[in-house]
């Protein structure tokens, strides 16, 4: 059966995709044996002089970092700053979404098999799509026991939003456990004690270089 990935699952690789480099942040330590830098599994950690910024020739270590640093770095001045990851990261999701739609659409043309221009329960089910069985009700906008295809671009467009939601509502509920004194900002020690495997990179959060990481400069890569 041509069973489709989770939505949820596939946009979020692909919402960190380049920021993540190699195996999984879950699967890593949170400090290097002695002696040694931790392992660059993130795009933090190609800043190596700890400047807030990355240049082209910091980006090198990471071949899939040097290949779009130009569609990153969008000002065009020849670094990379966090703002600039976090939109990239934006762009991929969309184009994740709309990529997710069209393998949909091509799903449901083959699943309905009575070609009438919709899909019953059991269509879905018999082509293998468990995306849409587990949430057919909710593709079912209209509850009439089919999904049609309006319903189909709406429905996988509804689920892109909700993933991206639940991964804001996830960092923030990290931000506010970090933020132990309520301040609405996570200073150095706030930030170590929460993420030390980041600390090393609190210039590149730091993105004003006021001394504090706000909600709007903070995002971690999966596992987080």
């Amino acid at each position: 059966m041509n069973r489709m990935p989770s939505l949820r699952a596939s946009l979020l690789t692909v919402l960190f995709g380049a920021c993540c480099i190699g195996a999984s942040l879950a699967a890593q330590s949170t400090s290097a044996p002695a002696g040694k830098s931790p392992p660059i599994v993130w795009i933090g950690d190609l800043d190596a002089n700890h400047d807030g910024r990355i240049t082209r020739q910091e980006a090198a270590a990471a071949p899939a970092v040097a290949r779009d640093f130009d569609a990153i770095d969008a000002n065009r001045d020849g670094v990379v700053t966090m703002s600039e990851v976090k939109a990239w990261w934006r762009t991929q999701v969309i184009r994740a979404a709309q990529q997710s739609v069209q393998l949909r659409m091509a799903a449901f043309d083959k699943a309905d098999v009575n070609h009438d221009g919709k899909l019953s329960l059991q269509e879905a089910r018999d082509a293998g799509m468990t995306v849409v069985v587990a949430n057919f009700n909710a593709f079912d906008a209209n509850h009439d026991g089919f999904v049609d295809r309006g319903e189909m671009q709406r429905g996988a467009a509804e689920l892109a939003q909700r993933a991206l939601n639940a991964r804001a509502q996830r960092m923030q509920a990290l931000f506010n456990k970090a933020d132990t004194n309520h301040d609405g900002k996570l200073s150095p020690a706030e930030f170590k004690a929460a993420f030390p495997r980041f600390a090393p990179a609190f210039a590149f959060f730091d993105e004003n270089h006021d001394g504090f990481v706000e909600m709007s400069e903070f995002a971690l890569p999966p596992g987080y």
